[in-house]
């Protein structure tokens, strides 16, 4: 995995649920960029979909009959979500492997009593474990952007990694938020 000097930025919008109608918008490498999180029923069941700079569809979660974990399309791949928040290596760990290399395992860790909403995304590569992001839910104003419900800022540099990152993240959230 690549790291570089720059930090990036992305801030939360919207009504504070993860699957709907939340977007993260900020800066990745340099250049703008906005994910968008929009959750619609269907006939067949609930669908959300990940849309990245407004027009390309970089992942659907497919969810189980109601409220259930089900799973996300992210290409022509197919993946069980309960993969994206597999047990981690503490109670309060979830893991997930990112298409970006397949053998790199990374780690959503929820902070706890001082912030229990508040995440801290770990590298858990086999030779170090490096904390390589942070999600801050702390509201605040941002210039251009307004009021922003959370924050998350990451050191990584590659698209599918941050994709892959923000499924999980949202699927951690929900999960935690609905009492799971």
């Amino acid at each position: 995995m690549a790291h570089n000097n720059n930090v990036n930025e992305l801030f939360f919008t919207g009504q504070g649920d993860p699957r709907h109608k939340c977007v993260a918008i900020g800066y990745h490498n340099n250049a703008p960029v906005v994910y968008k999180f929009d959750t619609v029923d269907l006939p067949q069941g609930t669908r959300t979909t990940v849309t990245f700079n407004e027009h390309i569809e970089v992942a659907f979660l497919d969810w189980a009959v109601g409220v259930h974990l089900g799973s996300v399309l992210r290409d022509t791949d197919r993946t069980p979500m309960a993969d994206f928040v597999s047990h981690g290596t503490t109670n309060t760990a979830r893991q997930f492997r990112s298409s970006t290399d397949g053998n790199e395992l990374f780690e959503w860790r929820r902070l706890g009593n001082r912030q229990p909403y508040a995440y801290e995304l770990m590298s858990l590569s086999s030779e170090t474990t490096a904390r390589i992001a942070t999600y801050d839910p702390t509201p605040r104003e941002v210039p251009k952007v307004g009021r922003a419900y959370a924050y998350l800022k990451y050191t990584f540099q590659e698209e599918p990694l941050l994709r892959d990152a923000l499924v999980a993240l949202c699927l951690n959230r929900w999960i935690d938020w609905r009492g799971m």
